[in-house]
């Protein structure tokens, strides 16, 4: 099978490519040269958000399955329609589990789940884009799978509610500075592993059967907030300070991240994935998040460049815990007089 991956080096999409690779695929990884990409694969270098350079380096070539996990905006999948329509057997837009309606009616989440997220617009772009590629596929039969996964992380990945893709939370752990965990700490929150979710994706590559339907690509593993830094802190060797602050105030603080939390974190998230499990019954669990965790831990870890924290984000952490802070003196200051 001759496989093209746009982006192909980020935290899902290298693991999905090594998969990949490993399973005997012809790999292609679109890629803008920045990183490396999977040993075994062939570079194409150009720039996805370049519809040019994405024609330039794929000119005069069909695949059986493209997938891409760089379509972030309804314009980049119009052009993804017109670039790979009579080119691909199969075309795999990665989209985001964020989609599903949020406040949700239900903790348990399926593919039947209302597609609605009023506070985040990189949830509302991803539906778009889901709309704008099931009408290609109804009109005219551009061979569309969805694929939703939630949050799901790699060998270089820390997770947590803030930021994960860097060592920013890690490193307050390790500093002794206090952390923020949405709420009570004690919403349920489902994590993947990158090596798991590979083996969701690829057993959809190639069938008939997965073309014009979404699929959700979620693990078992379910843990409160509080458990999940509390199994980030353990790898580290620490003790967290947690404070639980509300999504709600977070986003009168900071709008983005409140956007973010609002518009996913902040709500107990459990999926079914027996749709998937019926094309793929080898996908499952196998990472639990502790061993993952520590995985990553020690990746960052073995070298300082890894470790380096992003002064941005520390500094939104300060400001949300000076505002809580001021706003709790306040409330105890109210008390005392009344």
């Amino acid at each position: 099978m001759r496989v093209l991956i746009i982006g192909g080096t980020g935290n899902i999409s290298s693991e999905f490519a090594d998969a990949a690779i490993a399973c005997g695929l012809e790999v292609f990884i679109l890629t803008r040269g920045n990183r490396s990409a999977s040993a075994g694969a062939t570079a194409l270098i150009a720039d996805a958000a370049d519809p040019g350079s994405v024609a330039d380096a794929t000119r005069g070539m069909n695949f059986d399955a493209v997938v891409d996990f760089l379509c972030y905006q309804p314009e980049r999948a119009i052009e993804a329609i017109r670039s790979f329509s009579g080119r691909t057997g199969q075309y795999v837009f990665i989209s985001s589990a964020s989609v599903y309606e949020k406040p949700p009616r239900s903790h348990v989440i399926d593919e039947r789940t209302p597609l609605s997220n009023p506070f985040w617009p990189y949830a509302r772009d991803k539906i778009a884009c889901e709309h704008l590629f099931m009408g290609a596929f109804h009109g005219q039969g551009f061979p569309v799978t969805i694929v939703r996964p939630s949050h799901t992380y790699g060998h270089t990945w820390i997770p947590s509610a803030f930021v994960s893709s860097d060592f920013t939370v890690a490193s307050r752990m390790l500093e002794g500075k206090e952390i923020i965990v949405p709420g009570d700490g004690q919403s349920l929150w489902t994590l993947t592993h990158a090596r798991d979710f590979a083996i969701g994706l690829l057993g959809l590559l190639g069938r008939p059967e997965a073309i014009g339907e979404a699929f959700t690509i979620a693990g078992d593993d379910v843990h409160t907030w509080d458990a999940i830094h509390c199994i980030v802190a353990d790898a580290l060797g620490v003790e967290p300070l947690i404070v639980h602050i509300p999504a709600e105030f977070i986003a009168s603080v900071d709008a983005a991240m409140g956007e973010r939390l609002l518009g996913d974190k902040a709500y107990s998230s459990l999926y079914d994935c027996a749709k998937l499990k019926r094309l793929v019954p080898d996908f499952k669990t196998t990472i639990p998040l502790a061993r993952g965790i520590e995985e990553s831990v020690a990746w960052k870890l073995s070298d300082p460049s890894r470790m380096a924290i992003n002064g941005d984000m520390d500094g939104r952490i300060e400001r949300i815990l000076s505002a809580w802070n001021r706003a709790m003196a306040t409330t105890q200051a109210f008390q005392r007089s009344v």
